[in-house]
């Protein structure tokens, strides 16, 4: 065997010199632990299979794990299922856990993203340390297990069937407020940038070319309003992470659950997250299909879409800045070439399409995970969660970043805009009512192959009045009134539910 894969099957891959183990035993048999170690036998068995990406799962994702095993320790106690001291130690240790700095979570939490299917082993991670903190609690030491068993009490009433789903769409709502808030304050942006820019006028644009006269600010009140209706069709899919599957046991079955378990549960939970959750009205469904994630990673693939099309007119736009459109001017945030003294680039729109390629990519990841669920459980979530959770974390930060340092410093090149205005030959439109189709179609393509504009050609040969033209070619005129304005919708289900109050 290569002395690379020996290292990677070995016993003991992560091993340290002078490192001391302890020997514990689960239903295969024993296995070494580190002795300062928090976790157990089954997370030293997923250490040893799965060296894949030397990545761990995201916080939100374990502080999920938490709550729900807090809840489960209520829940238990109410039903009369876990003793009143058991349940006092386990929820006492989840709160020290969950008190504790994120960062000190990584040596608690070691498990690989990429694991055994439907996350047994992240389960089994939480379950051991969750746990051994209870027991060190009672004055006992690690791997004693005396008086709290991972499995006996830390995961009485649960399986992985219905807690990893849980914590999946507990972690996701969890991690979508901050999206949620970005793409709402970069809407109320463009919004101010079009309420600025509303007398602006400029030349639109239909397949690349020349196109009828327009203002800039309807422009960017159009992108509001489009990255508006991306923050509530969010909202909508973060509706549907809100019902949970969480008393289902295995494959939704409910064996060995408490009567009042899940009502109880879920309003532990509700109250742990802030979150009006709701139980799924069939437990079974809920274990097989995971398509409430599917659809919030929908709703995040078309706002990276959308998103994905504003950046590159924004690209467009402020192209030049002498030989491109350079009706936009952004902000110049560092240089553009290691060659090219004084080239600036549009560095933090490319990095934003960048950000949107790879939210697109983690869509298709999930869609693949989600279509691979057989019979009662999808045991591909474990790389679902990390896909959605990376791609919510990357999408709000690129969006904040879009605002902060493109969008709330972006200025209009008037002068540029008013040129274009003049110039663009779809300005004649505007004189087709008075001087008809043909003749004005014939001063366009004069005005394209001999170099002048329409106006000029216009003006030069009398065929009309100056106040006759000024009056049809008025930019409020051509373009209307700015109707644009983000209209106040309807609230949606999910908005009008809002959130449960602590």
């Amino acid at each position: 065997m290569p002395t690379r894969l020996r290292r990677k099957t070995g016993q003991n891959p992560r091993r340290k010199p002078n490192e001391t183990f302890r020997r514990e035993s689960d239903s295969l048999g024993p296995v070494e632990v580190p002795t300062a170690a928090f976790w157990g036998a089954q997370t030293a068995r997923a250490l040893r299979n799965f060296p894949v990406s030397g990545r761990q799962a995201d916080p939100s994702l374990h502080r999920a794990f938490l709550r729900i095993k807090r809840a489960a320790a209520v829940a238990n106690r109410i039903a009369g299922s876990l003793g009143k001291t058991d349940a006092f130690l386990i929820i006492q240790a989840i709160d020290e856990l969950l008190a504790m700095p994120e960062p000190e979570w990584r040596s608690l939490f070691p498990v690989d993203i990429f694991q055994a299917g439907a996350g047994t082993s992240q389960n089994m991670n939480v379950n051991e340390v969750i746990a051994n903190v209870a027991n060190r609690l009672a004055g006992n030491p690690l791997g004693a297990y005396v008086p709290i068993h991972p499995n006996d009490h830390v995961n009485q009433s649960q399986s992985t069937n219905d807690v990893f789903p849980s914590a999946m769409r507990l972690a996701l709502l969890d991690s979508s407020r901050p999206l949620l808030r970005a793409l709402r304050e970069l809407a109320s942006a463009l919004d101010r940038k079009g309420d600025l820019w509303r007398e602006l006028p400029k030349s639109a644009r239909t397949h690349l070319q020349d196109a009828v006269p327009m203002r800039l600010g309807e422009e960017f009140l159009a992108y509001g309003r489009t990255l508006a209706r991306c923050a509530d069709r969010l909202e909508l899919a973060r509706d549907e992470l809100r019902e949970l599957g969480l008393g289902g046991s295995a494959a939704g079955t409910g064996l060995n659950v408490p009567r009042g378990y899940i009502p109880t549960a879920l309003s532990e939970l509700s109250r742990l997250t802030g979150e009006r959750l709701r139980s799924a009205p069939s437990l079974y469904e809920s274990m097989q299909s995971q398509a409430p994630v599917g659809f919030y990673s929908s709703m995040l693939r078309l706002t990276g879409l959308e998103l994905t099309r504003i950046c590159n007119d924004l690209r467009l736009l402020a192209s030049g800045p002498l030989t491109g459109l350079a009706e936009l001017l952004l902000p110049s945030v560092q240089p553009g070439s290691s060659i090219m003294p004084g080239k600036v680039n549009p560095s933090i729109v490319e990095m934003c399409n960048q950000a949107w390629f790879a939210v697109l990519g983690h869509d298709h990841t999930a869609a693949m995970a989600l279509q691979a669920g057989q019979l009662e459980l999808n045991v591909m979530m474990p790389v679902m969660a990390h896909a959605m959770l990376e791609a919510t974390r990357v999408a709000t930060n690129a969006t904040e970043l879009l605002r902060v340092r493109c969008i709330e410093g972006l200025r209009a090149n008037e002068p540029r805009l008013r040129r274009y205005f003049e110039s663009t030959p779809q300005i004649a439109t505007a004189l087709s009512p008075r001087l008809g189709y043909a003749a004005v179609a014939k001063l366009v393509h004069e005005a394209e192959t001999g170099g002048s504009s329409v106006l000029e050609l216009v003006r030069a040969r009398g065929i009309m009045g100056e106040a006759e033209l000024a009056r049809l070619i008025e930019p409020g005129r051509l373009t209307g009134a700015l109707r644009t304005r983000r209209p106040r919708t309807a609230p949606s289900r999910a908005r009008r539910a809002g959130p449960a109050r602590r």
